[in-house]
C-alpha cells in the first residue's frame, strides 16, 4: 500500500510540476517527509534524482511546442549545474530543522511575489533583451547554490525570478524545464556516497513522475494562461510552506 499510494501522490505532483516547468522535487520534498523518509540521506537523494528526470520528460514536451528561449536556456543551465555542488557541501554545516525553516521562508517570499506578478499578455511576442539575460545569469548562479543546499534543485526558484525579469511565465516555465535538468543529477551525485535507496520505490515513482511531468506540460502548453500559471504557482507554493511550518511547530 505504501509503494501504491507515493506511486500515485508522485504522478499528480509530477503533473503539477510538468505543468509549471519546474522538477518534481520542490512539491516532493515535503510530501515525501510525511512518510517518514529521512530528510538528508533518503528524501533528498530521491527528491533529486525524480526532479532531473521529470524536468527532462517536461522539457522535451515544451521544446517541442517552440516555448524554450534557448539563449537564456542554454547558459544558466551550466552555470546552474556547476554551482549546485557548493550548495549540497555547505549543508553538512546545518542542522535539518534550520534548513527546513529557510525552505519555509523562501517559499513565503516566493508565493507573495508569484501572487501578484508583472502584467503579462501571452498574446504577444515576448522580446528577452542581452542585458535581460546576463542579469538571468548572475541570478541564476545565486540559485544554483542555495537550491543545492535546500536539496530540491534551481528550478522553483528559476522560474519566479525569470517571471521577475520580464519573462511570460509560459517561457518562463518552458525555459525553466531545460535549466533544471543537469543541476538536478550533479546535486544528486554529491548525495551518492551517502544515500540510501529503496530500489522498488525509485523505480515506480520514477515511471509514475516521467508520465505524469510530461501529461503535465502538455496540458499547460495547450490550455494554461501565463497569469493562470503564476497564480497556481503561489498557491501551491504557500499551500507547501503552511504544511511544513505547521510540523515544525509540532501540529
Amino acid at each position: 500500500m505504501f509503494y501504491l499510494i507515493l506511486t500515485i501522490l508522485l504522478f499528480g505532483l509530477s503533473f503539477l510540476s510538468g505543468m509549471m516547468g519546474l522538477g518534481v522535487a520542490f512539491i516532493a520534498t515535503p510530501v515525501l517527509g510525511l512518510f517518514g523518509l529521512e530528510l538528508k540521506h533518503e528524501i533528498m537523494p530521491l527528491s533529486l534524482w525524480l526532479n532531473g528526470i521529470t524536468a527532462i520528460a517536461g522539457a522535451v514536451t515544451l521544446a517541442r511546442k517552440g516555448m524554450v528561449d534557448w539563449r537564456t536556456a542554454l547558459p544558466l543551465l551550466i552555470i546552474t549545474t556547476i554551482v549546485a555542488p557548493i550548495g549540497v557541501w555547505l549543508l553538512q554545516f546545518v542542522p535539518t530543522t534550520t534548513v527546513w525553516w529557510i525552505y519555509v521562508g523562501v517559499l513565503v517570499f516566493l508565493a507573495y511575489r508569484m501572487a501578484f506578478p508583472p502584467t503579462q499578455d501571452d498574446s504577444q511576442p515576448t522580446v528577452i533583451s542581452d542585458a535581460t539575460r546576463v542579469k538571468a545569469g548572475f541570478a541564476s548562479a545565486a540559485i544554483g547554490v542555495f537550491a543545492g543546499f535546500l536539496g530540491v534543485g534551481p528550478g522553483f526558484l528559476l522560474m519566479p525570478t525569470l517571471v521577475l525579469l520580464g519573462y511570460t511565465a509560459r517561457i518562463a516555465a518552458a525555459t525553466n524545464a531545460v535549466i533544471v535538468t543537469l543541476p538536478s543529477f550533479s546535486a544528486f551525485a554529491t548525495h551518492l556516497l551517502d544515500a540510501r535507496f529503496d530500489w522498488l520505490l525509485l523505480i515506480l515513482t520514477s515511471i509514475s513522475a516521467v508520465l505524469g511531468a510530461q501529461a503535465g506540460a502538455a496540458f499547460m502548453a495547450r490550455r494554461v494562461k501565463s497569469l493562470t500559471l503564476t497564480r497556481i504557482f503561489a498557491a501551491a507554493l504557500m499551500a507547501l510552506a503552511l504544511q511544513r511550518a505547521w510540523l515544525l511547530v509540532g501540529g
